[in-house]
């Protein structure tokens, strides 16, 4: 169990430790911070809503869990960020345990798991406020225990818990983001069958997951049918169909090609062991893909990764549920290679290089750090300089570990990476992100241009909507006619005769024109002047990129 042990040490000091040391960022973290908020504020479990419009682009089960954190742990970013990082410790563990069940050996399991948890990829997306990170977690679950059941030989007790749990884990990942809870495990599962000739599988396999699923979906489905019966139509033809199809620029169209330097790219720091991994593979090439193990999880990679980019609309984020399976296939290939013996020279070379760029990127961060020369640091100069002592102590210990055998090169990899991670963390001031991490900016205009927050009309433009509903708790923040990711919404209200969150130039004219209006105040990114339809008196204030125009009760104006 030693080994388990130290991935949950790793997983906390890099995952959970830093949530809360990084700014929020707009537009992703303060719209999945503000629909679970609403769901608090309105007591609607049920239909989100993003500053009280609808908002169908997911099912619940995402905005649930943070909501949960919320009351737990208070509305902050380490709130916000905990179910992410949680979806990326689920897919480790479950990664180590499909090797545990099936190889039961627990170095290999532990090296998946700190595999996946050192992807860059797996990083990124599990330490920021996104439901990509929880619908790998659910997504793999889904994969690994029907892979298990698959490969049972009989029927027996231990088939049917793993189908049972086979369809709790797809309940939950379509209600995190829809079908692809279904589409990526049944091509993972689909490929290898097919490769593996077990046709009577198909036969078995399917309805027990399906009847669990579809009684844990059924309660929300028909609930959320009653509340608003347009939601099944925009989510499948809208969130799916179009998705998949439509060339639109709101599907993110993007060439058949798009997402392969987004998989190369998203395996490193880790990919660095590929220099072990593939030769590993390669000296077993014989014997590597006749495991059924291995042949699942290369069906698990390859499979959704062409579907990915056969489908129009494409996001780098897509793809993260193929990198548990790929971190399996890395610690099988890692395994290998170690189990031949030899100088394993090509492993050596890759980590004493891996330690030089740590001397040098560690030794340009104290520069930066001590020497001026990116003022936005100025605010978190000593965490800055802790980071490049942090990259000068791994790149040192590296280097210095050269002579050592590679077991204590490899714990002095990982463990480099999870102390860079854990002090970086909170070394990235708000103010080096500008606008697009508007919050401490938002949190000064009250007091800078004189305006309760409590009281004033907010004004804003579509990407900074979802940061003034968060930082003022003001949903009812309003749009100045562009509308962006909510034109549905906008277009529900208004057959449903509400009070949209679009505003035209004559209603802002008209508000402006009213004696017994509060203070306006229109936020928006960028210095520049702003041309409004009416002429009244107003104070302005710029911080980080992010302007706020105040009108104030007390002002006159005159129609332009």
């Amino acid at each position: 169990m030693k080994y388990y042990a130290l991935v949950g040490v790793f997983f906390i000091v890099a995952y959970l430790l830093p949530l809360a040391g990084r700014p929020m960022v707009t537009p992703d973290e303060f719209r999945y911070a503000e629909i679970p908020r609403e769901m608090i504020d309105r007591g609607d479990y049920v239909t989100p809503h993003l500053v009280n419009m609808r908002y169908f682009e997911k099912p619940v089960m995402g905005y649930w869990m943070t909501a949960g954190c919320f009351k737990v742990f208070g509305e902050n970013a380490f709130a916000l960020r905990l179910p992410a990082a949680l979806g990326a410790g689920l897919a480790a563990l479950l990664a180590a345990l499909l090797i545990q069940q099936t190889l039961h050996d627990e170095k290999i399991a532990a090296l998946a798991a700190m595999l996946y948890l050192t992807f860059g990829m797996a990083y990124g997306i599990g330490t920021f406020a996104v439901l990509d990170s929880q619908l790998t977690g659910f997504v793999t679950g889904v994969s690994c225990t029907a892979f298990l059941a698959a490969v049972e030989p009989r029927f027996t007790r231990r088939k049917a818990a793993l189908l049972v749990i086979c369809g709790f884990f797809a309940a939950f990942a379509f209600l995190t983001k829809g079908f692809l809870a279904f589409v990526v495990p049944a091509l993972a599962v689909t490929g290898f069958l097919l490769w593996e000739r077990r046709w009577k599988e198909f036969l078995i396999l399917p309805w027990i997951p399906l009847a669990v699923a579809l009684a844990v979906i059924a309660p929300w489905a028909l609930a959320v049918h009653r509340a608003d019966g347009d939601y099944w139509r925009y989510f499948v033809v809208v969130e799916h169909l179009q998705r998949f199809f439509s060339d639109s620029g709101e599907q993110h169209p993007e060439p058949f090609w798009f997402l392969i330097p987004f998989l190369v790219g998203g395996i490193f720091p880790a990919g660095l062991l590929l220099s072990a991994a593939i030769p590993g593979i390669r000296g077993e090439r014989k014997t590597f893909f006749r495991s059924p193990l291995n042949r699942f999880c290369l069906c698990a990679v390859v499979l959704p990764f062409l579907f990915f980019s056969i489908s129009s609309g494409k996001l780098p984020t897509y793809i993260l549920p193929c990198f548990p399976f790929l971190a399996v296939l890395g610690a099988g290939g890692i395994a290998a290679y170690f189990r031949t013996g030899g100088t394993h020279r090509a492993f050596s070379v890759v980590m004493s290089v891996w330690g030089g760029l740590l001397l040098v990127a560690g030794l340009g961060v104290l520069v930066i750090a001590f020497g001026d020369l990116i003022p936005q640091f100025s605010s978190r100069r000593i965490v800055v300089g802790l980071l490049g002592i942090c990259g000068l102590l791994s790149g040192g210990l590296l280097l210095f570990s050269r002579r050592y055998v590679w077991r204590t090169r490899f714990y002095l990899f990982f463990a480099g990476i999870g102390l860079i991670v854990l002090v970086g963390g909170w070394a990235i001031p708000a103010e080096l992100l500008e606008s697009k991490a508007p919050a401490s900016a938002l949190r000064s205009f009250p007091e800078k241009l004189g305006f309760d927050p409590a009281t004033a009309v907010f004004i804003t433009h579509p990407s900074m909507i979802h940061a003034v509903a968060w930082v003022y708790h003001r949903p009812d923040a309003r749009l100045y006619e562009s509308e962006g990711e909510l034109s549905y919404g906008i277009a529900r209200a208004k057959q449903a005769g509400e009070v949209p969150v679009r505003m035209s130039k004559a209603e802002l004219a008209a508000l402006l024109l009213n004696p017994d209006r509060p203070d306006v105040v229109f936020i928006a990114r960028g210095d520049r002047k702003r041309k409004f339809p009416v002429e009244a008196e107003s104070r302005s204030a710029f911080v980080n990129d992010v302007q706020a125009i105040c009108f104030p009760a007390a002002g006159s104006g005159r129609a332009l």
